[in-house]
């Protein structure tokens, strides 16, 4: 079988259940090369509640902007472009992504091992998001990004 290639985004967010995660979520795409996949890095990732029958769900769109507000200390930030794709926790787990929950004793520490602090979980988007907000986009901190060899059907 040929070697396929796929951008994971790697963030940090919080969602509505008060505890912090990280995230590993896959691009939609695979490709021929590691440097085919780096094209991906400039997608963007958000959770949103559609529809309650649905659940919580991760899309992925082209692209964001930023804007420094008036009082010149935050962001607006909004996304522009299509949304290209969009993944149910199952189809999000199914693609090889992953969370693993922040220790509660390390959400206000200033260094975080990515080894020892964090702890598996069995959790849903369903479970983490209990007060989410339809149709509002609950922000994703992109922090880092891996290329993973997957074999190609």
């Amino acid at each position: 079988m040929a070697k396929k290639y796929r951008y994971f985004m790697s963030g940090m967010f919080e969602p509505t259940d008060g505890e912090m995660y990280e995230i590993n979520i896959p691009s939609p795409h695979l490709y021929d090369s590691e440097k085919e996949a780096l094209q991906d890095d400039g997608l963007g990732y958000r959770f949103i509640l559609l529809d309650e029958e649905t659940g919580p769900i991760i899309v992925i769109y082209e692209n964001e902007k930023f804007e420094l507000n008036e009082d010149k200390k935050s962001l607006n930030i909004w996304v522009t472009g299509n949304v290209i794709a969009s993944y149910t926790f199952d189809e999000f787990t199914a693609a090889n992504g992953y969370m693993r929950m922040l220790k509660p004793e390390k959400k206000s520490s200033s260094f975080i091992d990515g080894d020892t602090d964090f702890l598996n979980t069995e959790k849903t988007f369903r479970d983490i998001f209990p007060d989410m907000k339809k149709q509002t986009l609950y922000y994703i901190d992109s922090e880092a990004y891996y290329i993973n060899e997957e074999e190609a059907e």
